[in-house]
């Protein structure tokens, strides 16, 4: 995330296995977690229709929704995360896209 410092980019996170905040904080404490993360998973299930985890949504500066990867579907690695080289590109492409339109 280092790189993407000073971008115009948001990474936040929503806890939907049940923890409450204290729970939640000790286990991004402990895997060095730096983004802010949201405990009220249930509601943001039922809203966004979520039907398994991992699910991973890329958002552009409008507010639209341009990449989602749901679950452990084929192009994961292992233990369910995108590729990196997928989530990588995809922000790269909205952060310039991102940049263009903040200069016109």
């Amino acid at each position: 995330m280092k790189k993407l410092s000073g971008k115009p980019f948001a990474l936040i996170g929503v806890n939907v296995n049940g923890w409450d905040a204290k729970e939640l904080k000790a286990v991004m404490d402990k895997d060095k977690l730096t983004w802010p993360s949201f405990v009220n998973g249930e509601e943001i299930v039922t809203r966004w229709n979520l039907q398994s985890t991992p699910t991973f949504y890329v958002i552009d500066h409008q507010g639209v929704i341009r990449h989602k990867w749901v679950g452990n579907s084929a192009g994961y690695e292992q233990g369910g995360l995108p590729a990196a080289e997928a989530i990588d590109a995809a922000l790269d492409q909205l952060i310039q896209k991102a940049e263009r339109s903040a200069t016109k």
